[in-house]
């Protein structure tokens, strides 16, 4: 039976919205080969939109809309960076700490509170005034990621102890499983939708917290950022404002493809939102336990 079309509306466009603007920020140094870092030769300061030049030019000559598309591209290393670190020691946390319980569990609850109670701003903000002069965007990845591992962590946490009473993972602990065989064939398939919800909100914050440290002169050095194009703008906004409307709208139509795409993956993935997909893994888990 086909699905309602309000459920696939927000999937769909969310998709369409972050593989067009994440596709422009990838290839778009192929279709604009202009130095981001380097004033323009033919244009002055604050030009005009025009063939040269789409967005015209910043302060200094600059293309506007080779450093938008380099602020991109930092951006989506940093929050697929940010993601995957938080996810993967959410993963590897959250599947032992709520399969075996005990004292790894405590310990994992107590560290993840910790984090979460925790601003993650502020760490970030600490470790990059600690960081190095030409700390570059992994610093600031690893900066986010501190405190970012404990959402994912607690979600997964959550799943596994409800799916480790469940008669197919039962099952294939009486026919002799191992605790590693359970984890990766049984219990790590039934997590990672839910999980990878969480990892695209994360990639969206990611995002978002770059940008805050660069408006705050602590993001990466040597590279073009959103956070330090709006900080530049802002000095020069009422002069001209094509900076900052360009960066912001840039910012806004990843950050509005990102959640509709995590609402969407949400509403298709999330077992207590009707379970389809947690009952197929179930269906796989109990083929595989009899095996």
């Amino acid at each position: 039976m086909n699905e309602p079309r309000s459920a696939r509306t927000p999937l769909s466009w969310g998709m369409t919205v972050t593989a067009t603007v994440a596709a422009a920020f990838v290839f778009g140094p192929l279709l604009w080969p202009v130095d981001p870092h380097l004033p323009a030769t033919d244009a002055l300061s604050f030009a005009a939109p025009s063939a040269a030049h789409p967005l015209g030019t910043d302060e200094q000559a600059r293309d506007v809309l080779a450093r938008v598309l380099a602020g991109g591209r930092l951006a989506l290393h940093v929050g697929l960076g940010t993601a995957l670190i938080t996810l993967t020691v959410g993963l590897a946390l959250g599947l032992p700490a709520g399969w075996l319980g005990g004292p790894l569990d405590a310990v994992v609850r107590r560290a993840a509170d910790v984090a979460l109670a925790f601003p993650g701003i502020l760490l970030a903000l600490l470790v990059m005034h600690l960081a190095p002069p030409d700390a570059g965007a992994w610093t600031v990845v690893f900066a986010l990621a501190a405190t970012g591992w404990a959402g994912p962590c607690r979600v997964v946490r959550a799943l596994t102890v409800q799916l480790r009473t469940r008669p197919w993972v039962v099952a294939a602990r009486c026919l002799g499983a191992s605790h590693a065989r359970v984890l990766t064939r049984h219990l790590l398939p039934a997590v990672l939708g839910p999980a990878a919800v969480h990892a695209t909100f994360s990639v969206a914050g990611a995002i978002l917290g770059e940008a805050s440290l660069s408006f705050l002169g602590l993001g990466p050095r040597g590279v073009v950022s959103w956070g330090a194009l709006l900080e530049e703008g802002a000095a020069t906004l009422l002069r001209s404002p094509r900076l900052v409307v360009s960066t912001a709208m840039a910012l806004l139509s990843l950050q509005v493809g990102l959640n509709l795409l995590a609402d969407g993956l949400r509403d298709r993935l999330d077992p207590r939102a009707g379970g389809a997909n947690l009952q197929h893994l179930s269906l796989a888990g109990r083929t595989d336990a009899h095996r």
